[in-house]
């Protein structure tokens, strides 16, 4: 798509595939105001990508729809008892977040070492004493 010839990925799913595609082009480059993929839009060079994007939100909650609810409970339902791993449920969208964010409120934020050397160093040079930043490492060895 980004090398000569220019051109278009090829869509999946046939009928419905293309038109996915071509709602998320119109969404995240038009609605945005961005722009489109056509002609006079191509570049020749394949650093000059363009990526825009619309969000659209819904609460679900605002809607007085209580049938909604339970249809989309059901169908939650549903595809979570598809066969699967037992040792990786299925997710819906939130769960992944809600998960971690509980395990690191209860654990704390996993670090590596590089980049906590390297929050260290920036203490440093930002003025922290040495011997302020020695009693976080000691905290947290």
């Amino acid at each position: 798509m980004h090398v000569p010839p220019l051109g278009a990925l090829l869509t999946f799913a046939g009928h419905k595939g293309y038109a996915l595609a071509a709602m998320c082009e119109i969404l995240g480059g038009a609605l945005s105001g961005g722009q489109t993929t056509h002609q006079a839009s191509l570049q020749e060079s394949v650093d000059a990508i363009f990526n825009c994007m619309t969000t659209v939100i819904l609460n679900p909650e605002l809607f007085d729809a209580p049938e909604m609810h339970q249809q989309a409970d059901a169908f939650i339902d549903w595809v979570k008892q598809s066969p699967h791993d037992p040792n990786e449920p299925i997710q819906v969208p939130g769960e992944w977040e809600a998960h971690n964010r509980a395990t690191r409120l209860a654990q704390g934020i996993p670090l590596d070492e590089s980049s906590w050397n390297a929050i260290c160093e920036a203490a440093l040079a930002a003025g922290m004493p040495d011997s302020e930043l020695q009693q976080f490492r000691s905290r947290l060895a």
